[in-house]
């Protein structure tokens, strides 16, 4: 689609749930330390506050929702099912649940407060489109370490312009978000395994249902799990392309410092066409990655990733919603294609959605900035801060993309994240989907830890020979 760089207005969302205390206390008093960065929740109802003590480690409302359709957080799932083994891959422990109700085209109207307009569209667009609603079931659990750590609100993070100051190795910067920055910031601190390592598959799906496969591995280490790195450095990121044979053998190095103020992300790519490494500095912000078809931009990428500095950033509160949630049947193994991608989307009877309470953020383009989108509006876990879903509008103002990010909890590494992601392009009917799992098993492991000579360009070189 032709795209053009003209500002927009986006209508406000209505319906919210109230601020924290900590924002209630600050809100209309802060201020964003570069113009224009952040608002605060000025416009929202002062009808409540939440207690300290009435917190989760992770900043979540620990009590139960006043109507009990979402449940209290009683610790998470800490566990794997009985009889479990690596070998079985990420088994769905609540198989037995049953929906409680099936939602339709026809039955928008009758859940619209609470489904973001993101569902409702894919609904309303894309032929045989369900919501399987289930039980809420609140997993997210940490281990003991991390969630001590973010229980002790220790330190003083702080934001610098549009960039985290002050964080150390903090992954809950900012329990009580008091505007839309602080909340994103949430989103890319949040702890996610350490070093994780991953082997897997991504689909491309066109409108005509035609299907072309990925094949990718990964690794991903943060500071604290890497000998040798940097005292600036956040996190290093390695990834190659297993298939198709005209992506094979290519390889991707990103290194994200800890204060993007300072110095931006490094990245780097090994052709293995030419057999030689060279820098990519655009591999951010709205690049599109080879093998997308363009469907989503290197920023989509986990919910939300790299600098926040291109857009204003708008906390709209805190409210129960409509998500992928304990999305554990999509990515089973063994994967079928055939039963996974249908047209429009995947199979709904392989998703889960539940009830539970979320951070609506909205991103707005700032005047004189560039990027594809000209507003996103981000549904964020309270339990794990992860972007469960992302509404991604065109500068003209249409609804042009939908993101599902499905959350599962990884029970035998206390970590929670994404099973899966699926990104849906609203104007051309295709849809890209990642993150399921390689047939071999494990597919995905946690609390690695590596070197950070391992992670420069001449190792990329070495790898790939």
């Amino acid at each position: 689609m032709p795209v053009s760089r003209r500002g927009f207005v986006a209508a406000a969302a209505g319906g919210l749930l109230v601020p924290s205390a900590h924002a209630l206390a600050q809100t209309g008093s802060a201020s964003s330390p570069a113009a224009g960065a952040v608002a605060a929740s000025a416009t929202l109802p002062a009808v409540g506050s939440v207690a300290v003590s009435a917190l989760t480690p992770a900043g979540a409302i620990a009590g139960a929702s006043a109507d009990g359709r979402i449940p209290a957080w009683t610790g998470g799932l800490q566990e794997p099912p009985a009889g479990w083994s690596a070998a079985m891959g990420y088994r769905d422990p609540f198989a037995q649940d049953a929906p409680l109700a099936v939602i339709g085209k026809s039955d928008v109207s009758a859940f619209r407060q609470e489904l973001p307009d993101g569902l409702a569209m894919l609904l309303d667009r894309v032929p045989n489109m369900r919501l399987r609603l289930f039980p809420t079931r609140r997993t997210a659990a940490y281990p003991v370490e991390i969630a001590a750590g973010m229980a002790a609100r220790a330190g003083s993070p702080r934001l610098s312009g549009y960039a985290l100051a002050e964080a150390g190795g903090r992954h809950l910067p900012f329990p009580e978000p008091i505007n839309g920055l602080e909340a994103i910031w949430n989103v890319l601190r949040r702890f996610t395994g350490g070093g994780v390592v991953r082997e897997g598959r991504s689909f491309v799906v066109r409108a005509s249902g035609d299907a072309s496969m990925i094949g990718f591995w990964s690794r991903r280490f943060y500071a604290s799990h890497l000998e040798g790195a940097p005292e600036d450095l956040h996190f290093v990121a390695m990834g190659g392309y297993l298939a198709p044979a005209s992506l094979r053998g290519q390889i991707v190095l990103v290194h994200e410092p800890s204060d993007l103020s300072r110095r931006g992300r490094s990245a780097w790519i090994y052709s293995s066409a030419l057999r030689r490494v060279r820098r990519a500095p655009d591999l951010a912000y709205d690049a599109v990655a080879d093998g997308s078809e363009g469907i989503f931009t290197a920023d989509q990428v986990d919910g939300f990733n790299g600098s926040p500095d291109r857009f204003d950033w708008v906390l709209q509160g805190r409210r129960a919603m409509i998500v992928p949630y304990n999305t554990y049947g999509i990515a089973e193994s063994p994967l079928v294609p055939s039963r996974l991608l249908h047209k429009g989307s995947v199979n709904p009877d392989l998703m889960r959605y539940e009830l539970h309470r979320v951070w609506v953020v909205e991103a707005r383009l700032r005047q004189g900035q560039a990027h594809i989108y000209g507003l996103r509006r981000f549904f964020i876990d309270e339990d794990s801060w992860t972007v469960l879903i992302e509404e991604a509008y065109s500068p003209r103002g249409d609804l042009w993309r939908v993101a599902l990010h499905g959350v599962v909890q990884f029970y035998d590494a206390r970590v929670p994240g994404v099973r899966a992601s699926v990104y849906h392009d609203l104007d051309s009917g295709s849809y890209f989907v990642s993150g399921l799992d390689a047939d071999r098993q494990p597919s995905i492991r946690f609390h690695q830890r590596a070197r950070f000579s391992d992670f420069l360009p001449d190792a990329m070189v070495r790898m790939a020979t």
